[in-house]
């Protein structure tokens, strides 16, 4: 019964506490670069060039803000600019590109808050056949540090005339009935480097051009997570939905979001939308195979990609620490059958038990599951001590776990008397005093009140 009260007051704080829906969702699998670069190359009505669109993203953390003073008001400034260099297999440069940098903030936010001002943005080309090297680089004017990537490589060949050709895949968010521009549908590109965001939902697109357009086009996908080294299949997605439409991309520009439309364009070219539940997958890398049939011809196309969880909380990256901060909300013998720590077993309870805490069983990202272990690792860092390193064990740190951050602390000092804490919920009507009995930053709950 403790821990079934302990479960419903984790998660009433968590929905109701101090965070008024203003509380960001820390969303990584490893960092995830500030700079992002993709490039897709796909065809267009002539068959002696390529089209090739270079989607970026630059988060608002990889430039400096400077505070600027006019006569009207005060505000944060930050600048920069995008550089790129597209070069053949001879090494010789066939296509520049520049877009300038510039945000404007009325104040300067806390440094693990997630920013609402990333730039997003889109560079297009038309490029012979051929191989070629992307040159990339995002550049910040206030401190003169710089991001370069030489790593970009696209082949850009021309369709087959007798071939059933099948363009690199994107990762697209869904398709909503009512996302039309004039007729056209729009869509909106995932556009993290190929990679999508845990419990975000998606779907990707890709074109197929055939010399056969009265032939109806087959389609079967595959998502799957699989060690390689013990040959072994961990996740396995499948599905034939799909939706056919023809025509060529389109940018549109000077949109605060990144934004693609279809265009009429040559008959043989269409467009296939595919719903694919990436909601539904874990932290991890994956490949996603879709094979398309139309009559006698068939094609194959392959993208690897991964899930990525930015600010993932380092509490939960350590197998140990997750299971050891469980003791709060956990029973004795939940904690005995996560403790096997690497095996199988002790990984399938530690799931086993925060699904039971999934307000949403089809999305991977537990809301629950992240808040708590985000209250952890804030427990570490604000509470830790030199006799107690783990944070979240302390009193403070315990009830910071539990609770959430206070909407009201008094600290009091007074002579000849221990320190003292006093945390007020007022959502919660709850109140708690810890003192400093010792006086080496270790404060014990002493005090407990329900208002």
């Amino acid at each position: 019964m403790k821990y079934l009260c302990f479960y419903f007051i984790l998660c009433y704080s968590i929905a109701f506490a101090q965070f008024d829906g203003k509380e960001p969702i820390r969303l990584d699998a490893g960092p995830m670069s500030s700079v992002i670069f993709e490039a897709i190359p796909y065809w267009n009505a002539d068959t002696t060039t390529i089209n090739l669109i270079i989607f970026y993203r630059v988060s608002p953390s990889f430039l400096i803000f400077t505070k600027v003073n006019d006569t009207n008001q005060e505000y944060y400034e930050a600048k920069g600019e995008l550089i790129l260099e597209i070069m053949d297999s001879s090494n010789v440069t066939v296509e520049r590109g520049y877009r300038p940098m510039r945000i404007l903030r009325n104040s300067m936010p806390a440094d693990d808050a997630l920013s609402p001002d990333e730039i997003q943005g889109i560079f297009t080309f038309t490029l012979k056949k051929g191989f070629y090297k992307i040159i990339t680089e995002a550049k910040d004017s206030g401190s003169g540090k710089s991001f370069i990537n030489r790593d970009i490589k696209v082949n850009a060949q021309t369709f087959s005339d007798s071939g059933l050709n099948v363009s690199p895949i994107m990762f697209i968010d869904p398709i909503e009935s009512d996302s039309s521009l004039s007729g056209h549908t729009i869509f909106f590109p995932i556009n993290h480097g190929g990679n999508v965001i845990i419990g975000q939902s998606g779907a990707c697109v890709f074109q197929v051009v055939s010399p056969d357009t009265s032939t109806d086009i087959q389609l079967a996908w595959k998502i799957q997570k699989k060690n390689k080294e013990q040959d072994k299949i961990f996740v396995e997605l499948r599905g034939e939905n799909y939706s056919l439409q023809n025509g060529t991309f389109a940018a549109i520009e000077n949109t605060k979001r990144t934004m693609l439309t279809l265009k009429k364009g040559p008959v043989n070219s269409r467009y296939i939308f595919v719903s694919i539940p990436v909601e539904q997958l874990d932290a991890g890398a994956y490949s996603l195979s879709v094979k398309v049939t139309q009559g006698a011809l068939k094609s194959v196309k392959e993208s690897k990609f991964r899930v990525i969880w930015p600010s993932k909380p380092f509490s939960l990256s350590d197998p140990k620490l997750a299971v050891d901060a469980l003791k709060l909300i956990a029973t004795e013998e939940e904690i005995n059958q996560m403790s096997s720590i690497g095996s199988d077993e002790s990984r399938k309870s530690f799931r086993k038990f925060w699904h039971k805490r999934d307000p949403d069983t089809t999305h991977a990202y537990n809301p629950v599951k992240a808040e708590y272990y985000r209250r952890v690792d804030e427990s570490i860092k604000r509470f830790s001590t030199t006799n107690e390193r783990d944070g979240y064990r302390t009193d403070r740190g315990r009830i910071y776990t539990l609770f959430g951050a206070p909407s009201i602390v008094n600290r009091l000092l007074k002579p000849n008397t221990a320190p003292a804490e006093i945390w007020t919920y007022e959502k919660l009507r709850k109140r708690f005093t810890f003192r400093d009995i010792k006086r080496n930053s270790n404060y014990i709950l002493v005090k407990t009140e329900n208002n």
